[in-house]
């Protein structure tokens, strides 16, 4: 016996730790566990519950108008544009937005349709055997037919790089695949080579995707994508990720109304109640989609994932561990060969004399690309007021105060620094100023799993580039461009200015090797390859699939009949967790029992302190979900317990839903009171019995307010030994007194 710390990673490391029985006759683990010492800033806080009504009545009132408002592109620019330049105002509508669809429109936990009686992953597997169902004599592209693929994605005139991109991809991957593509936008503009390709809108697609052989899908971070999210889910597919964090997709869906608490669900899922607590308690800051991915459940429902950088691989291990990585691919950033670069007509068309030294930085003028630090080295360096030099963001500015700052410096430096904020700029100025200018300066911080389009544009044009070594753009081979280190001094961003100016020689080395490595590496012909093997390794791994599943259903289905509902819900809930599953648990859960107090009243304080100590931090190792026991259909069911979760850590997220809990091999559950009539049901009926031989780690713990463990309680804990793997005492009395009862 022994006595663990108490700290919330600690507690959840240990309640995880796999227990050692030293034979078949070995009981279970017994464990001292005092209950934990929480400080105060480990306790909710009551601001959020104390104006939840004043809230919400706010709220109906004002969510229509966002909504209309989120859900129109150029009326969302120019509202967003006005916004950002009062922050305390931006910080409210923000905050009003991320509540506004945060809460649940009812609670299906007493409906006993389909959803209601099957978890998340049972009812992705029933989903897909109604499909197998109602196509009993389907079977998988035969050997050389082209696949039909629905290719998910905006298209241009969206004004997304992802469009671009787009383009450039298609006409490789219609060589192998009959493509279509899916589109949630009013108008299409595609170049005559794509003009044959069908298009279809997402809503149509939500009801005919099952008619397609494959599904591919281009998820970014920005509204353009929002509505990707529930096609997903209902059409799995191989997904590309542009950008590993989705939180701005998400929390458009959610505040827009498209897809109620789409932010708050992948918030909970991938990252837990600490997450959602703090996105509530920072959303005056407008920046908390920022601080954690959110995408576990793309990354889960995927049937396989592209991303373009080892930087985004990496993310998704240290985020959900190795196995998300194992199921992702690495494709290149794809770039065309650029036209023949005349540069003496580039400079005519944007009014640039020849003899001017160009130095331009593509891109969105943001926080992130280093403006004022590009700034500042500029002024700073001997270029910032030499005649015959100039600066040129080639982008829109941010519509905040970072953007407001970047107008005053340039204002401030006066006319002699020669620097211009170009704006936003159609395909032919942006590939005008990329053939004018003498070298580019591409600096980002911060990276979340993107690559830099911009700096590959820039190689792809041989222009001499300056970058720092973040993210993705540390990968770039060595020689390809001017390499800063990551964290830099403005000094060294200047004197690599002044070098490069001084150095015509130096500029063209280096403008040859980035046009060599694009041209090795980086053209659309290398991406469309990793596309198709991707693609070819999902569609062996859903045929093998579809083989088990259909071999499945012929054991329920009564001769020439199909399957019975009850039939079709119980076989879903067995294969949920099969090695076919379509949904694979990237992240373990601890599940901890709450099922006395899920209805209504305050848990026990020891109870009330331990459940805390584990729901404040973000374990990477567990995400902790409290659940509850009751009897449905008269068998015990364990749902998600996320109203006596809000109502502990004072959220502000109205009634949620609570779907049935998913039980996954690998999983840990702890009853904070072993001795609770929902525990003892569980163990009649078997069910802990089942979690074990499933390979999910069961923990009961005796409660600091339990008895002494005298005549009347000895039976029955006797009875609950063999169910347990370890057993937590708040006592090193009480843990021996318990380990004579049970021995």
């Amino acid at each position: 016996m022994t006595r663990p710390p108490s700290d919330g990673a600690a507690l959840a490391a240990l309640l995880a730790a796999p227990v050692a029985h030293t034979g078949p006759q070995a009981g279970p683990a017994i464990l001292v566990l005092p209950a934990p010492d929480l400080t105060d800033t480990a306790l909710p806080g009551g601001g959020a519950a104390s104006n939840a009504a004043t809230s919400r009545r706010l709220l109906a009132l004002l969510m229509p108008a966002a909504r209309a408002v989120l859900r129109r592109p150029r009326v969302r620019q120019l509202a967003l544009r006005v916004l950002k330049r009062f922050p305390a105002l931006y910080a409210r509508a923000y905050r009003m937005l991320l509540q506004g669809g945060a809460a649940a429109e009812g609670n299906g936990s007493g409906n006993n349709s389909a959803p209601a009686r099957l978890s998340a992953r049972g009812a992705a597997v029933h989903r897909a055997l109604l499909a197998l169902e109602a196509k009993p004599d389907a079977r998988a592209p035969a050997p050389g037919r082209r696949r039909r693929l629905a290719f998910v994605c905006p298209m241009p005139p969206q004004r997304t790089g992802i469009a671009t991109y787009a383009v450039d991809l298609l006409p490789e991957l219609a060589r192998d695949f009959d493509i279509e593509l899916v589109v949630d936008q009013e108008a299409v503009q595609l170049p005559p080579a794509l003009a044959g390709l069908p298009v279809r809108q997402s809503a149509w697609f939500a009801e005919h995707g099952g008619e397609y052989d494959q599904v591919l899908y281009q998820f970014g971070n920005s509204p353009f994508h929002s509505h990707m999210f529930a096609l997903l889910g209902r059409h799995p597919g191989v997904v590309v990720l542009h950008d590993f964090f989705l939180g701005g997709a998400l929390l458009h869906a959610q505040a827009s109304g498209a897809l109620p608490q789409a932010w708050t669900r992948a918030l909970l899922h991938a990252h837990g109640y600490a997450a959602v607590r703090a996105s509530e308690a920072g959303a005056g800051t407008a920046e908390v989609h920022k601080a954690w991915p959110a995408n576990l459940g793309v990354l889960e429902t995927a049937t396989r994932v592209i991303v373009h950088s080892q930087h985004a691989r990496r993310l998704a291990a240290d985020w959900y561990g190795a196995a998300a990585a194992q199921r992702i691919d690495l494709a290149p950033l794809p770039r065309t060969a650029p036209p023949p670069a005349d540069r003496r007509a580039a400079r005519a068309a944007l009014g640039i004399a020849d003899d001017v030294f160009l130095v331009c930085s593509f891109g969105f003028v943001a926080p992130n690309k280093l403006t004022h630090e590009l700034l500042q080295a500029w002024l700073a360096s001997t270029l910032g007021n030499k005649p015959g030099c100039a600066l040129v963001l080639v982008g829109a500015n941010h519509d905040s105060p970072y953007g407001a700052r970047v107008e005053e410096i340039v204002r401030g430096a006066g006319p002699q620094a020669n620097i211009r904020i170009a704006g936003w700029c159609d395909d032919a100025v942006y590939h005008a100023y990329l053939q004018a200018a003498d070298v580019g300066v591409q600096l980002r911080t911060n990276a979340h799993g993107e690559s830099s389009a911009a700096v590959l544009d820039c190689l792809n044009h041989g222009l001499p580039t300056i970058a720092n070594a973040n993210g993705s753009m540390a990968e770039l081979p060595d020689g390809a461009f001017w390499r800063l280190p990551d964290a830099f001094a403005e000094a060294e961003l200047g004197a690599a200015l002044e070098s490069l100016y001084a150095d015509p020689a130096r500029r063209r080395a280096l403008g040859e090797r980035a046009g060599d490595v694009i041209a090795a590496g980086f053209r659309p012909a290398h991406c469309a390859a990793v596309y198709r093997a991707t693609l070819d390794r999902a569609a062996a791994d859903d045929a093998a699939r579809q083989a088990a599943w259909r071999a499945a259903l012929a054991q329920i289905r009564p001769p020439g009949q199909p399957a019975g509902q009850d039939a079709l819900l119980h076989l879903a809930a067995q294969l949920a967790h099969a090695p076919t599953a379509p949904l694979p648990a990237l992240r373990r859960q601890l599940l901890v029992d709450v099922s006395s107090w899920a209805d209504g009243g305050d848990p026990p304080d020891d109870v009330r302190r331990l459940l805390l100590a584990l729901l404040q931090p973000a374990h990477g190792l567990l995400r902790v979900e409290p659940v509850a026991c009751r009897r449905e259909d008269g068998v015990p069911a364990w749902r998600y317990a996320r109203n006596a979760a809000g109502r502990l850590l004072g959220l502000g997220w109205g009634r949620q839903d609570e779907p049935l809990a998913d039980f996954a091999p690998g999983d840990v559950f702890l009853a904070p009171d072993a001795l609770a009539p929902a525990i003892r049901d569980a163990a009649d009926a078997g069910i802990l019995a089942g979690w074990r031989a499933a390979g999910i780690l069961v923990n009961l713990r005796l409660g600091a307010a339990q008895p002494d463990h005298a005549a009347a309680t000895a039976p029955l804990l006797r009875a609950l030994a063999p169910h347990a793997d370890r057993w937590l005492c708040p006592s090193e009395a009480i843990a021996q007194q318990l380990a004579r009862e049970i021995a």
